[in-house]
């Protein structure tokens, strides 16, 4: 995140504050929204140059049900873009081709800019705060994907990139590798990664299928009905190849 993308983002923030927290669990009804959307959330790419680049999400609860709906860890920083330290952490990490191409494999990333003044931040920032006792910028928080801290990285050392990006690798692959380990289990029980046209995918495993529309199930056990035209083709033939509920009905000689 460059001291650019900081600026230009500082002023819609003020105006576009985030949801307030809800504690570090991810709530149902932002488990249930946008599970696969068309349209994405405003969000800042790591290097715009990159069609593909990885995306800072600036709305945490959409970080948090992205991070669930994925299954990865969630990297959130709190940061300010008068603070020298942010920007230098910015500018010798975050706008790096290797933080770029670790985050679009490994992590969901989001970040919330604070004001120099305390009094200035919107209630629901100061409340993000809080909720985490964040005391300083820059800060780190490393959650898993159920919304649990895992660990933190407080402040930066300008000069020392590759010291930060180790611990931070350090914390976040072990936790990628225990992830990858559970979701191997929740495979033998038929979860899979589903993708919609966009290529936006969700862990899940299908329920039913009724006429035009399927139900697929989270880990969290919540259950999401969407339209079989928006998965992917290869994710609609697969769909397809399931009986529909009528047809198990008509079978059955159900009425």
């Amino acid at each position: 995140m460059a001291g650019g993308c900081l600026l230009a983002l500082g002023s819609a923030m003020s105006q576009e504050s985030p949801t307030e927290p809800e504690g570090a669990s991810i709530g149902e009804l932002e488990a249930r929204k946008t599970i696969i959307e068309n349209g994405l959330p405003e969000r800042v790419p790591v290097r715009p140059d990159d069609p593909d680049s990885a995306v800072w999400e600036v709305n945490p609860h959409t970080a948090f049900s992205l991070a669930q709906r994925l299954q990865r860890p969630l990297l959130l920083l709190f940061t300010g873009d008068w603070n020298a330290k942010c920007l230098k952490l910015s500018e010798e990490v975050f706008t790096t081709k290797s933080f770029n191409d670790f985050a679009k494999e490994n992590a969901v990333i989001c970040f919330l800019n604070y004001p120099r003044n305390r009094t200035d931040a919107a209630p629901s920032l100061r409340r993000w705060k809080e909720q985490f006792k964040v005391m300083g910028y820059p800060n780190l928080l490393v959650f898993d994907p159920e919304g649990n801290v895992v660990q933190e990285i407080t402040g930066y050392k300008t000069g020392r990139p590759v010291t930060y990006f180790n611990e931070l690798k350090g914390i976040v692959l072990p936790l990628v590798a225990s992830i990858e380990e559970r979701k191997n289990e929740y495979r033998k029980k038929g979860f899979r990664d589903w993708k919609n046209q966009e290529n936006v995918p969700l862990f899940a495993r299908f329920v039913r299928r009724g006429g035009e529309l399927v139900t697929l199930q989270g880990v969290n056990l919540e259950t999401w009905t969407i339209e079989v035209a928006m998965l992917s083709d290869e994710d609609q033939e697969l769909v397809k190849s399931f009986p529909a509920i009528e047809e198990i009905a008509k079978g059955s000689g159900s009425p």
